[in-house]
């Protein structure tokens, strides 16, 4: 059994948090045994059962019906919305009569099983897409070893911590003026991604006022030594953006038993953030009074670490590895 990933778009046009994932299951899963190989587009080589592709969108949509008129089987890593508000949910409804979810429909009888994040995500997949919940898998993302072996050496230092790319949905303007309000400092980490840029200068500006309060540092390689060190080192770990699906950094800090502040959507209620302070984050002073609660009992707001065995690289590894094999022999 050969599986061939396939990524959503070349990673040097855009790379972030979902791309992180590909490669670390990937790695995962070639770690484990499993024959996994990175899709060579310009390669006539058919030497592969299932095709694994990332993104359930109309770009893949000629790639998965053409897959499965070669006879291959086929698996989509899904980020899906929870279409929360009721103008998310009207602009699903229009779209899937006339544009872009109409067409995401007509893909799925050629899909053999999709993978999501978590059973909120399920959820959508089967009530707004009304796919077979026998076909779905709910796969965590992957934290690293790195933050497993780091949980028992941490220490509770004095900063609040973000980590991220810099953009407007993250959030990272509201959260620095409530972290200079409550008097904190706060370390951001992330790049300014393409498109941006007036928000990332915004952000400059407060920074740079802040009487050194924040501490900007533009990127740091995940998983890396320095990057670890400064999750582990945190005094509480904050991610109030307005729309997310499953965040791999708050899994990270959860991991290391960080107190955790985040949104009250959706995707901060999900089983793997529980007990997270949630916050408005479009209010500001919401924020600021979560960080305020926080100071005083914090770690009340330190997620099971029991609900964050199944991210771990092993895992998540052994659940794809078992879909692969279900869908493979039927």
């Amino acid at each position: 059994m050969k599986i061939n990933f396939l990524p959503f778009q070349p990673h040097c046009f855009a790379f972030g948090g979902f791309e992180v994932q590909m490669l670390a299951t990937f790695d995962a899963l070639a770690e484990e045994g499993v024959k996994v190989s990175k899709m060579d587009v310009w390669s006539r080589n058919q030497d592969f059962e299932i095709l694994q592709c990332w993104g359930l969108d109309i770009a893949n949509y000629e790639n998965i019906k053409w897959a499965k008129k070669t006879g291959k089987k086929v698996v989509v890593t899904a980020l899906l919305s929870y279409y929360e508000t009721f103008v998310e949910k009207t602009r699903f409804f229009a779209s899937s009569l006339m544009y872009k979810q109409k067409i995401i429909k007509e893909m799925l009888p050629f899909i053999d099983s999709i993978v999501v994040l978590n059973d909120l995500q399920a959820e959508v997949l089967v009530k707004n897409y009304g796919f077979p919940k026998s076909k779905i898998f709910i796969i965590p993302n992957v934290v690293s070893d790195f933050f497993f072996k780091k949980r028992n050496n941490t220490q509770n230092g004095d900063y609040i911590l973000t980590v991220g790319n810099i953009c407007e949905r993250k959030n990272q303007i509201s959260l620095a003026k409530a972290a200079i309000k409550i008097g904190l400092p706060l370390v951001i980490i992330g790049k300014t991604i393409s498109g941006e840029e007036s928000y990332g200068e915004a952000l400059e500006k407060i920074s740079s006022k802040s009487e050194n309060k924040i501490t900007w540092i533009k990127g740091l390689q995940e998983n890396s030594a320095e990057l670890i060190s400064y999750y582990a080192n945190c005094m509480i770990f904050a991610l109030p953006s307005f729309t997310e699906q499953q965040p791999i950094s708050i899994l990270e800090a959860a991991v290391l038993g960080k107190p955790i502040l985040t949104s009250n959507r959706a995707f901060g209620k999900q089983d793997y953030y529980r007990n997270s302070m949630l916050i408005n984050p479009s209010d500001e002073n919401s924020i600021f009074l979560g960080l305020q609660n926080m100071l005083t009992a914090p770690l009340k707001y330190v997620p099971d670490f029991e609900h964050l065995l199944s991210c771990k690289a092993s895992s998540v590894a052994t659940s794809y590895d078992n879909m692969y094999r279900q869908i493979y022999e039927k």
